[in-house]
């Protein structure tokens, strides 16, 4: 039964107390010369380099209109099409989709809307991992307390 009780207080310990937090999120700086030019780094310093960058036209927002990758400082340019007006999405992502940031680049008849540039997350991905680590918790307290009350059927 000491066991058991131990075994509770280690699972709750692990999984229902909040810890220090070691991650660290994107941030993107953008400027404009001949191109777009975005940088992205993590809020560490460090620059976000190899993360890929999908940017689609407001005309086929399922498929990039290009494809490319940030260089050994988190940077990478383009300038939209501007016979293509609307909302062009730019993703730029890790390999894992654990870090990213999304961005909105209105370009309209006179071309890209400089004011309009803007941060387009709903979701920070830091989360998605606490969300996916409850269940495997609740299952071990469960199976715990079962394991527990099947011991103390046999005595």
């Amino acid at each position: 039964m000491k066991r058991l009780l131990l075994a509770l207080v280690m699972v709750l310990a692990l999984v229902g107390f909040p810890a220090q937090a070691w991650a660290h999120q994107v941030e993107t700086f953008y400027t404009m010369d001949t191109q777009l030019e975005f940088q992205s780094k993590f809020s560490s310093g460090e620059p976000f380099a190899g993360a890929t960058v999908s940017i689609y036209a407001p005309n086929n927002p399922d498929e990039p209109w290009m494809t490319t990758t940030t260089d050994s400082e988190g940077r990478f340019a383009f300038l939209p099409d501007e016979s293509i007006p609307g909302d062009w999405e730019v993703a730029i992502e890790d390999e894992f989709k654990s870090h990213a940031d999304y961005w909105t680049v209105p370009v309209g008849d006179k071309g890209i809307i400089y004011d309009g540039i803007s941060f387009n997350s709903t979701e920070d991905v830091h989360y998605r991992a606490a969300a996916a680590m409850a269940p495997l918790g609740i299952s071990i307290g469960g199976a715990l307390a079962w394991l527990g009350f099947t011991r103390r059927r046999r005595r």
